[in-house]
Parts: structure tokens; C-alpha cells; sequence
């Protein structure tokens, strides 16, 4: 074995080493103040990094179609800085996707993206336990973790953990509910992509399934909990094991009988279900459908090009949403009524493209992969993060929140790259093949 010599690395491989630790803590850490604080930072120098690799190294930046699209949306977003309704937080937004661009252009071994992947399942594994533990022990993150996710005794932090926890829903480390719905996602993804490109599991990967969706349940959050399901069901579809129907059935039946054991001696998991009964809450969707009258009032006013990136936030200020007669700063929980009041319809059409584009690419790349278990496993997790952002966009805003954006661009990044690598290795064997045949 080789040994590692400080002298043999690159600026290349420096940036590759930076990625795998910094996108586990930009995409799976929380909201705790520490990985909180570090996420802004880190975000920038994942850009930074890679100018400097663009122009000290020999990285080539090869545009295809669906980064091409994401190109144009790019430059959509920085044109509307112009005539932005609020143009500071467009130039907010459009740095932030300047920077999420880079990671379409990723360019490291399989290793390093496999790497990345563990790292992220070990955060999630963590993160779901300390949920779990939440729920059995009152007041836990307060009492006993506080210096995870209160070492300056905010009072604002208590009392929105506290908030939190009256209502019955638990975030552990994560320290918000919907950041720790969303990371039970990403462990998730990871251990079903794992089955469908292996077409099993082992006990302990099965074990950990269950402790990713309990602690989803626990966090109270009904989208996310609906998009561990929808991507299940997609992938059965998608997948060529045998006997799917018999296999989808068991799962189905084992699962539910197991649920019901666990909510006998966690009932508090049960209270994702009751928040599903609740009729009147589910009509307004937790009171989203105030919100989203302002986007409609927007879409009438800016229809073709919209009000600028980002611009939902003062414009519903500006007519009469208030809280406390403070500014509404949280969005307006759906990303494609607020895409169209912000980009108009030349943007959502230019945003819909992109998103069609990346799902339809990575569905081609898991046929593709078919024999190729890695390539199989990251298209996979891949395509379960991208109907996470399709599904959560109808309630969330997955769009403005930096890790999850993140986590969706960089999961189409690595698919792009298998297909790009793929690419120059039948070029390469078409070359010998040529030469050989030269040669004869």
C-alpha cells in the first residue's frame, strides 16, 4: 500500500478532501448553534474552493444539458436583481445558487462521493437517536444536551424547544423539527437506495430503517413523513427485483405490525397520525393557506417575469402579513406558488425545466447502472432526494434553505459525474479498440 505523503497533494485533492467534511456539515448537521453558524461560511468556501481549483488546476468545466438550464436560471435570478422587489435578498438568493452551481461540476473519485455518503448516514444515525432518546426522557435536550443545542442559554432557543416539545413533536440535535424530519429523509435515502441497489438489507441496516422512521414520525412533520413512503413506492417501480408485489406486501405488513408495537411503547410516535385525522388542520395545511394569498396577490401583479427571487417575504409585509407586528421572514411554505410570484412564468418554466431534466436524467442513469452496484446505489439515493424537494416544495421551502438546496444539488452533481465518467470510459476503450484494430 502506498503511503500517503503530504507532498503528493493537489490543490484538486485538497479541495476533494475539503468537500467530503464540509457538505456533511453544510447538508445533515442541524440547526444547533455550532454546525449552524458554520454553515454560511462553508457554503461560500465550497465556491471559493473551487474557483481557485477552476483556474490553479486542470478541472475542465463540461456543460450539458441540465447544467446548462440551471445556468440560465442562475443568470434569470441575477438579472432580476434589478427590478427585484426586494433586491437584497435576491442578491442573497442568487449567491447562494451561484455557490450551490458549483457542485454540478464536482469532480472527484467514487470513493470520495461514497465517503460523503457514510458521513452523511452517520450524522443521521446520531441525530434520529437523540430524537428517540427526546421523547423518552422529558426536557432531555434541555436537561442533559443543552451545550449541543443551547451552550449560550438562549432564552429564545428554550422557549422554542419548549414550544416544540408541548405540541408533541422532537428534533434532538437537530434542534428544529422540520431540519430533523428532513435529515431523517437523507438517512433514509441512503438506506433504501442501499436496498435497491443490492436488493437487500442487512439486519442491522434494517434496524436502523426503523430508527430513521420512527424518529421521522416523532418529529410530528406530514410531508416529510409522506415522501419516506412516495419514494418507496417509486422505487418499487423503478427497481428490478423479483417478486416486488409479494416483497412490497411483506414489507408493507411487517412494517405496519411493527409501528404498532413501537407506538405501544413510544406513544408519542402516534401523534404524526392524529395531526393526518385532524380535519380542519389538514384543509388549511397548518394554516399555510393564509400565506399563500399573498402569492396569488403577487402572481396577478407580476405574472410574466415576477417580483425578483426571494421578494415574497417584504411584499407580504408590505401588505398587511404580520406576526406579532413583526415581518414574516419564513416564506410562504410552497415553493411553486412562490417560484411563480417571484420568477413569473418565463422563470417556473425555466425552474420546472430543470427539475424534469435532473429526474428524468437520474431515472435514465439507474437503468444504466444496472450492473454497477455503486453507480446503482448513488443514482438511487440521488432520485430519493430529488421527489423529497418535489414533494416537500408543495408545503415547505425547501428552495430558500440552504442545506437542503445543498443536498439536492450536489445529489444531481454526482449523478452527472457517474454519467460523465461513464462517457469517457467507452471513449477510451473506443480509442484502443481503434488503435488495435490500426495496428492488425
Amino acid at each position: 500500500m502506498k503511503k500517503f505523503n503530504l507532498k503528493d497533494l493537489t490543490l484538486k485533492n485538497i479541495w476533494q478532501i475539503f468537500l467530503v467534511v464540509a457538505l456533511p456539515i453544510i447538508c445533515v448537521t442541524g440547526a444547533s448553534p455550532l454546525p449552524y453558524n458554520m454553515r454560511q461560511p462553508l457554503i461560500y468556501a465550497v465556491a471559493i474552493f473551487f474557483v481557485l481549483v477552476f483556474v490553479f488546476s486542470d478541472i475542465k468545466i463540461k456543460f450539458n444539458f441540465i447544467s446548462s438550464v440551471f445556468f440560465i436560471l442562475l443568470a434569470y435570478i441575477g438579472i432580476s436583481i434589478i427590478y427585484s422587489y426586494d433586491p437584497q435578498s435576491t442578491i442573497r438568493l442568487f449567491i447562494l445558487y451561484a455557490c450551490a452551481f458549483t457542485l454540478l461540476f464536482i469532480d472527484m473519485p467514487r470513493a470520495y462521493f461514497l465517503k460523503i455518503l457514510t458521513i452523511f448516514y452517520v450524522v443521521c444515525a446520531v441525530i434520529a437517536f437523540s430524537i428517540i432518546i427526546s421523547a423518552v426522557i422529558p426536557n432531555c435536550m434541555l436537561n442533559y444536551f443543552w451545550f449541543i443545542v443551547n451552550p449560550t442559554h438562549s432564552g429564545e432557543i428554550t422557549r422554542f424547544i419548549s414550544n416544540e416539545l408541548a405540541v408533541g413533536s422532537y428534533s434532538g440535535f437537530a434542534r428544529e423539527k422540520a431540519e430533523a424530519a428532513y435529515i431523517m429523509n437523507v438517512g433514509t435515502a441512503i438506506l433504501l437506495a442501499k436496498y435497491f441497489s443490492d436488493g437487500k438489507l442487512e439486519k442491522k441496516d434494517l434496524f436502523m430503517l426503523l430508527v430513521f422512521l420512527v424518529a421521522l414520525m416523532l418529529t410530528g412533520k406530514r410531508t416529510l413523513f409522506i415522501i419516506a413512503i412516495a419514494a418507496f413506492a417509486v422505487f418499487m417501480l423503478l427497481s428490478d427485483l423479483r417478486g416486488k408485489t409479494f416483497k412490497t406486501i411483506s414489507v408493507i405488513i411487517i412494517a405496519v405490525c411493527v409501528l404498532f408495537v413501537i407506538m405501544m411503547f413510544i406513544p408519542k410516535a402516534a401523534n404524526i397520525f392524529e395531526r393526518f385525522l385532524d380535519k380542519e388542520n389538514v384543509e388549511s395545511l397548518g394554516n399555510r393557506d393564509s400565506l399563500w394569498v399573498y402569492m396569488t396577490m403577487m402572481i396577478a401583479e407580476f405574472p410574466i417575469f415576477g417580483a425578483g427571487m426571494g421578494s415574497y417575504n417584504q411584499y407580504a409585509f408590505e401588505h398587511g402579513l404580520r406576526v406579532a407586528d413583526n415581518k414574516w421572514f419564513a416564506n410562504g411554505h410552497n415553493c411553486y406558488l412562490q417560484v411563480m410570484s417571484e420568477m413569473g412564468a418565463v422563470g417556473s418554466a425555466i425552474f420546472l425545466l430543470f427539475v424534469i431534466a435532473a429526474f428524468v436524467y437520474t431515472v435514465n442513469s439507474i437503468r444504466k447502472f444496472r450492473n454497477d452496484r455503486d453507480g446503482r446505489y448513488m443514482s438511487f439515493f440521488s432520485l430519493y432526494i430529488q421527489i423529497m424537494m418535489i414533494i416537500y416544495s408543495l408545503t415547505g421551502n425547501p428552495l430558500y434553505s440552504r442545506q437542503i438546496l445543498f443536498v439536492w444539488i450536489f445529489s444531481i452533481g454526482m449523478v452527472l459525474y457517474l454519467n460523465k465518467t461513464a462517457e469517457s470510459n467507452i471513449d477510451a476503450n473506443r480509442k484502443i479498440l481503434n488503435t488495435e484494430k490500426h495496428e492488425i
